[in-house]
């Protein structure tokens, strides 16, 4: 018989970007994981931070806590199933975590990007397609969001533009502020520059279609791989659906997104609060934001502090989170339903 499952927490998978910085190091102290201290990541540069990841055996979060640690993800899913992430989405999903969990610290540019549908990816990547979400924890006062396009386009029209350099006088251009929600639905084209630290929840796929690199691919030195032809029948060249951008009110607590993929909520915990994994039907994870927490369940208690993120089996029982800290805010990420064929994300 399998022990009882706990809040499980990871070790977190920093990766070198371009665009990356430093802030992920001096807001929440984000180190190499393990399997990287020897190969000498550079912290001053990272771009994002893999919270938990799944992709496969050899490619997995290494749990940090408890009697599975040192176990990964994937193995863990293999023996407790649908106690682990929830019966409906285990039966779905099977032994792949449903979801990917990261920060990002964008200081340059990141390219003008897109990412197909599950359709798409099926199809060509043999992958899940890349539905995201961005909450932005904090920007600076120059920083920018360049997010789906401000007026309807075509693909001739959108191809020329990433040719010579001018796709960016199409997007939307947004001045990030911390709290701000996007919900980057398959298809949106979009980019960021300046400064920016977000928590991102997306589909568990690393499926990225890489369409205008700001002048970078111009350059031999500094060249990437552009994906804009087969990228070219993915994109959404519709006016952007601003309802997608969502500024919730200081302190307030509810759903900023609820799609078939992912639902989250913002909880700026003033109090203790308390829930149960069987009202969700599905695993529940929590990213502390700011602040610090204490979450308690019937086997024991975990610190959770800015940063941190950790996962609440399904079949683990109620539970408890209480501030230890002024201006503790956590993102509460679970999955309402995926038989629901309906792109129904919740407009505000």
């Amino acid at each position: 018989m399998n022990k009882a499952l706990y809040p499980l927490r990871f070790d977190p998978l920093q990766v070198e970007k371009r665009w990356g910085g430093n802030a992920l190091l001096k807001r929440f102290d984000k180190q190499a994981a393990e399997s990287q201290k020897e190969a000498g990541v550079n912290l001053q540069s990272i771009g994002e931070s893999f919270e938990l990841y799944e992709f496969g055996e050899d490619y997995s979060s290494l749990i940090t806590n408890g009697f599975l640690k040192g176990n990964n993800i994937c193995d863990v899913l293999e023996t407790y199933l649908g106690d682990l992430v929830g019966d409906n989405i285990y039966d779905y999903f099977g032994n792949q975590f449903p979801l990917l969990v990261k920060y990002l610290n964008i200081e340059g540019r990141l390219s003008v990007q897109v990412h197909p549908t599950d359709e798409v990816a099926a199809e060509r990547y043999d992958c899940l397609g890349k539905n995201e979400f961005w909450y932005v924890v904090d920007a600076k006062p120059d920083a920018r969001v360049y997010m789906g396009l401000n007026r309807d386009s075509s693909a001739s029209e959108f191809y020329a533009k990433c040719k010579d350099g001018t796709v960016p006088e199409i997007m939307n251009v947004y001045h990030p502020k911390p709290g701000d929600c996007f919900y980057i639905k398959a298809g949106t084209v979009h980019a960021a520059e300046g400064g920016i630290l977000i928590a991102e929840i997306q589909e568990n796929s690393d499926a990225t279609l890489r369409l205008y690199d700001w002048g970078f691919e111009n350059n031999p030195a500094t060249r990437r791989a552009i994906h804009l032809d087969e990228a070219i029948d993915c994109i959404d060249y519709g006016k952007y659906n601003a309802a997608q951008l969502f500024r919730p009110a200081a302190d307030a607590r509810g759903v900023v997104c609820d799609c078939k993929w992912f639902t989250i909520s913002v909880i700026p915990l003033k109090e203790r609060y308390s829930a149960d994994p069987d009202n969700f039907n599905s695993f529940v994870l929590y990213m502390c934001t700011s602040g610090a927490a204490t979450l308690a369940w019937e086997g024991g208690s975990e610190e959770i502090a800015a940063g941190d993120t950790i996962l609440i089996p399904a079949a683990m029982g109620a539970y408890s989170l209480t501030p230890m800290a002024e201006g503790t805010s956590l993102m509460e990420t679970h999955i309402r339903r995926i038989e629901d064929d309906k792109d129904d994300y919740l407009e505000k």
